[in-house]
């Protein structure tokens, strides 16, 4: 009857440590970059799909510099101004997981400004053309109306 017991405890011991194990074990955290012309797009999530909340980031230079910081938000979303064209590393840290993400932030050719040099008409006398329209069209639609009752 001993050994029975002793084999049933040591087999449910063994079984508690396996499951158990294996619902503890850790998942991976991953992180997409996506750069925008005046934007770039942080999101931090581990590998169940579950958002990583207030994931703390840190985005540093090709040269080590730490360019900016911040924290996700309750979607592990985080959203920064672009930074100069360059290499960057972005390293997200939450409860105990790591993720590194290296991303580019492209030059863009400088566009020249867009500047209307033509001529431009008095806003008065804009104002008087298109009233006068409206009120001619209004006059011609009444008379049409009233010729066709009559």
């Amino acid at each position: 009857m001993h050994v029975l017991r002793s084999t049933v405890l040591a087999i449910s011991v063994t079984a508690g440590a396996l499951f158990a194990s294996s619902s503890a074990r850790a998942h991976d955290m991953n992180a997409t970059v996506k750069v925008e012309p005046t934007s770039v797009r942080v999101e931090v999530f581990f590998e169940d799909d579950l958002p990583a909340e207030l994931a703390k980031v840190i985005v540093t230079s090709s040269a080590g510099a730490e360019v900016v910081t911040g924290t996700t938000d309750d979607r592990g979303v985080w959203t920064f101004p672009t930074p100069v064209p360059g290499e960057y590393t972005l390293t997200a840290k939450c409860i105990g997981h790591t993720t590194t993400v290296q991303f580019s932030v492209a030059g863009s050719p400088e566009a020249p400004p867009v500047s209307y040099t033509g001529e431009r008409l008095n806003k008065t006398v804009g104002l008087t053309i298109g009233v006068g329209g409206l009120l001619g069209v209004s006059a011609v639609f009444w008379l049409l109306r009233r010729r066709h009752r009559e």
